[in-house]
């Protein structure tokens, strides 16, 4: 597919990219500021690539660079939920902005969008971080004909590699992925009471959902070159079963 990648020099999009291009993917690199891109990604990975600039929350700028590139998909990695209801939200604009250029984009060109976006386990009904849920409804309101999305939503994410490096095949993973729910998620006997049921469920299984950037960047890139992915109109939990497919 051709994706665009919206933001490459964070945590998950910086490693998005070598995953995206070691799966055959062609890759148009969406950023604000291109001086930045060309100070975290090496010259060997963005030789590889198409440039575009803009910012992530306007509409029309998504669009032109969907349209313009003529992409099939995208990724977005821009953005980070804010954590408490009083704080000024930071990632909702951001969903708003690429969900309506992606709809107008697929209008104009005349196929739906396959997109990916990043919420965060806690979207999977667990109410820690209210933005999150106000950007799967964002989602849902958007018609699958013109938007196949998908929410990708992780717990803590940590790095192998600090360092950013091209890839000559791809990583694989080790994750198992869950539609709507938690992967392997473990209920106990108090689960159910109200209040203090739910929140003692999430802080126990709280620390056996640790995965890695590498690994979701590679999840996202080979779910990327499957056109019937299950995970369309969904959120999607995962968890590291700590062996990679195949091993």
């Amino acid at each position: 597919m051709k994706v665009l990648l919206i933001s490459a020099t964070g945590n998950v999009g910086s490693r998005a990219l070598p995953a995206l291009l070691a799966h055959k993917h062609t890759v148009v690199v969406f950023v604000r500021s291109e001086s930045k891109l060309r100070e975290a990604i090496p010259s060997s990975i963005l030789s590889q690539v198409t440039i575009a600039t803009g910012n992530a929350t306007d509409s029309r700028a998504i669009r032109d660079a969907l349209v313009n590139n003529r992409c099939d998909a995208l990724l977005n990695c821009a953005g980070q939920g804010s954590m408490f209801p009083w704080q000024a939200p930071r990632l909702q604009g951001i969903i708003n902005g690429v969900a309506e250029g992606a709809v107008d984009a697929s209008k104009e060109l005349g196929y739906p969008i396959r997109a990916w976006f990043l919420g965060g386990a806690t979207v999977l009904d667990v109410p820690v971080f209210p933005e999150h849920a106000i950007s799967f409804d964002t989602l849902k309101a958007k018609p699958l004909e013109y938007l196949k999305w998908s929410m990708l939503c992780p717990a803590h994410m940590v790095p192998v590699n600090k360092e950013i490096a091209p890839l000559s095949k791809p990583s694989g993973n080790p994750l198992i992925a869950s539609i709507d729910i938690p992967a392997n998620f473990n209920r106990f006997f108090f689960s159910g009471i109200p209040f203090f049921g739910p929140f003692w469920t999430v802080v126990l299984n709280a620390g056996r959902y640790g995965t890695t950037l590498e690994d979701n960047a590679d999840f996202l890139a080979a779910d990327l070159t499957n056109p019937d992915s299950e995970y369309v109109g969904h959120r999607v939990g995962v968890h590291d079963t700590g062996k990679k497919k195949g091993e």
